[in-house]
């Protein structure tokens, strides 16, 4: 029996909380109901189970990066590295190939969740949003 195979994902990611008075609106609304009605307000719309099922099809995917995913990555990189050089970029760490790494295993996460065998250009992009 092997060992169970762990991935670790390193996500670095800044919260912006800008004021949009529709967004608020929702947002207050939803919580109090969250409160007012407790369990009514929340409806999920599927089931603890077929949500478990769902992640173990998804889990059977082992999705290969496409070359024109694989270059917005590097370039990503590169330019973070660059920017991290010349001291340019707002980061107070530095860029390491730890940070591409976790982009390339975030991207694949993304491809597995659409169930999809190539990790696309989209989900290198999605990637790079959380940054």
């Amino acid at each position: 029996m092997s060992a169970p195979n762990y991935e670790v994902v390193l996500i670095f990611f800044i919260v912006l909380d800008e004021c949009n008075p529709q967004t608020d609106l929702n947002i207050a609304k939803h919580i109090v109901n969250v409160h007012r009605f407790q369990d009514e307000a929340i409806n999920p719309a599927f089931s603890t189970e077929t949500s478990q099922r769902y992640i173990r099809y998804a889990r059977t995917f082992n999705p290969k990066m496409t070359p024109e995913a694989a270059d917005v990555l590097v370039e990503k990189y590169r330019i973070l590295r660059q920017d991290d050089a010349t001291g340019a970029g707002r980061n107070s760490y530095r860029i390491t190939v730890r940070q591409l790494e976790s982009m390339i295993r975030l991207s694949e996460a993304i491809a597995r969740a659409n169930c999809t065998s190539e990790v696309r250009l989209n989900c290198s992009r999605q990637t790079l949003r959380f940054g």
